[in-house]
């Protein structure tokens, strides 16, 4: 079997055993959320546009298979799919979180089409950045980000980046670090490792919000975090109603780092 077949068998069993849910460039279903929450592609479920993109005239919608997200790098190896993650879901999480948020930067590692970044605007971060590895994902969140408007948008300092997330600068200051569930454990180690070497050389306010989180045992090596919290949230009914793969929720848990 060679690498790329064993990645993706690798990939396709945690999916069946888990409840299908991935971030902007994420595993679909590699993270086993709670039981609860687990499901299986809902009879009737919607397979055109999110209702999000229907009213803001963005493309966050789509199932995209791990194979067609080549960027040449080595990264490709433990791409899984893509699959935006619930508007619900994200903002009762950050209103769970509920910071001083213009301290704080926003970075989503594994950013795809930018739906986290464009709900993330609802909070007045001081800035908002998306780290993608597959340029096609990226251009899409940039024309997204372009032509996204909403009444209840309150920050407008949001890029979209091309780049390998194991190898991304983080910026100083305070952070609010996203992942859902973006990567398999290589590429996810390799990312923390490299958040390590930040608060390392910078000890600051720090918060990693780990979504369906299959692999929180490597965020509990890294120095300096700690286990913040863990929780579910459901998904609204209008979320319940678009959902491809039968989920009803998504659990999150928090790491924070203080200096």
């Amino acid at each position: 079997m060679g690498v790329w077949t064993a990645a993706c068998s690798k990939a396709g069993q945690i999916l069946r055993r888990s409840n299908g849910r991935s971030n902007g460039r994420s595993a679909v279903g590699s993270a086993a959320g709670p039981a609860d929450n687990a499901g299986t592609p809902r009879d009737g479920a919607a397979p055109g546009p999110h209702p999000f993109d229907l009213m803001h005239g963005t493309d966050t919608s789509g199932l995209i298979g791990g194979q067609e997200l080549s960027s040449g790098r080595w990264n490709d190896l433990w791409n899984t799919a893509y699959y935006g993650i619930s508007p619900s879901g994200l903002t009762q999480m950050l209103e769970a979180l509920d910071l001083d948020w213009p301290r704080f930067t926003f970075v989503d590692l594994g950013s795809g089409k930018g739906r986290a970044l464009l709900l993330a605007s609802r909070f007045p971060f001081r800035r908002i950045v998306g780290v993608e590895i597959s340029p096609n994902l990226s251009n899409v969140a940039a024309t997204n980000i372009e032509r996204f408007s909403a009444p209840w948008q309150t920050c407008h300092e949001i890029e979209p980046r091309v780049g390998d997330a194991a190898e991304f600068a983080y910026p100083s200051g305070p952070l609010v670090v996203f992942l859902y569930q973006p990567f398999l454990s290589p590429v996810l180690k390799k990312c923390l490792k490299n958040l390590a070497r930040s608060l390392e050389a910078e000890p600051r306010e720090l918060y990693v919000m780990y979504v369906n989180p299959v692999y929180e045992r490597l965020l509990q090596a890294v120095p300096r975090l700690e286990r913040h919290w863990d929780r579910s949230f459901a998904f609204s009914e209008e979320d319940l109603r678009a959902d491809r793969l039968g989920a009803t929720g998504d659990r999150v848990v928090v790491y924070r780092s203080l200096p």
